[in-house]
């Protein structure tokens, strides 16, 4: 099968795709305005678009349609609604399969009514929608009501052979709580750092013996806001923002955490509670988007209500007074995803819907 992705070659999900892909026999070409920052197999072809930024995607419209009636592949998948796929659109090339990745539909659209009849007008030019979550397909239906296809489930899968425990959770004396995220507001890691000082203060009170930590893992706009309000709340000296993070890293810090955190106010899929779960770490997650679809709640985590603080630290505590429940949490975590979100899954979920195209437009 000869593919060509269309994607920010830039971003780790489309890296993880094409390699995966070619790793299975697909005729991957990467065509992207983007420039590839990790390492890609010898096998997938890049080819660049010229003009970069959001001029890029009208004004690399021509050429990508030469690109295509050149390359011939038997399916074209394009990633992101907005961007690649206004380019897409613009380009009239057809047929070819839309991937929605999450702020391009949850986002994007509300921002202005230009920007909702273009994002509409992108999902409503593909020949099939595939969304990474049951959630934001429904998301996607909000949009664009009249859609006349199902709309395909792919989510991300996780590489098992990288996430996995190497340090059993408990087995210190500090208690780490943490999360892997941008410093963005829509990630809700305000409300993490309210609830670990509401958690502190729970076990002082009582005067329970036991030392917590709060691990912040990623870079972005918040940090001093969020440092501010660590400073404000007297519990610096127990909060480490450790920053941006290589990708390859990010299995190292899950496993220094005992408890994982995803506390989102808009949450397309959550790949970075899938990690943790591999890593046999229990998740405590707010009840916002994919986020549900990821952790069963009371089997391999906690599902809270959205924007409580009082919520996250209630399930902390639930959590830390039954650690043997936590770590049998963690286990089943690491089962679900091997079940569900492998890698090699995904991307045999993937391959599935490409042939299904293919045949159904040839």
């Amino acid at each position: 099968m000869k593919l060509a992705f269309i994607s920010p070659g830039s971003v780790n999900h489309t890296v993880k795709w094409v390699n995966s892909l070619s790793e299975k026999g697909i005729d991957v070409t990467l065509i992207t305005q983007h420039r590839v920052e990790s390492r890609l197999r010898p096998s997938v072809t890049v080819k660049y678009l010229p003009f970069s930024g959001t001029l890029g995607y009208f004004l690399n419209a021509i050429l990508l349609r030469r690109m295509i009636s050149k390359l011939q592949p038997d399916v074209v998948n394009v990633h992101y609604a907005t961007g690649y796929g206004t380019l897409a659109m613009l380009s009239g090339i057809s047929p070819y399969i839309l991937s929605v990745w999450g702020s391009d539909v949850y986002e994007y659209p509300y921002l202005s009514s230009f920007k909702g009849w273009l994002t509409r007008k992108s999902l409503l030019s593909a020949d099939q929608i595939a969304s990474t979550s049951h959630d934001m397909a429904r998301q996607v239906l909000k949009l664009v009501e009249d859609y006349p296809k199902d709309i395909a489930i792919t989510p991300f899968g996780v590489d098992l052979s990288k996430f996995y425990s190497t340090r059993d959770p408990f087995s210190s004396a500090e208690i780490t709580i943490g999360i892997v995220k941008t410093l963005e507001h829509k990630y809700g890691i305000d409300l993490l750092i309210e609830a670990f000082s509401s958690l502190e203060k729970y076990f002082c009170y009582r005067n329970i013996p036991i030392t917590l930590k709060l691990m912040i893992v990623g870079g972005g706009e918040l940090k001093e806001v969020l440092s501010a309000q660590v400073d404000k709340l007297l519990i610096d000296s127990q909060v480490e923002f450790v920053g941006k993070v290589p990708n390859d890293s990010v299995p190292k810090y899950i496993n220094e955490m005992d408890i994982f955190v995803v506390p989102s106010r808009i949450e397309s899929f959550g790949v970075s509670a899938v990690e943790a779960l591999a890593c046999e770490r229990v998740c405590i997650v707010a009840d916002t988007g994919g986020l549900p679809e990821v952790i069963t709640d009371g089997e391999t985590g906690l599902v809270v209500k959205p924007e409580s603080s009082e919520e996250i630290s209630n399930a902390l505590i639930v959590l830390i007074e039954d650690i043997e429940k936590s770590k049998s949490f963690g286990k089943a975590g690491r089962k679900d995803v091997l079940n569900r979100f492998s890698e090699v899954s995904t991307v045999e979920t993937m391959i599935s819907l490409y042939q299904d195209f293919s045949e159904n437009h040839a």
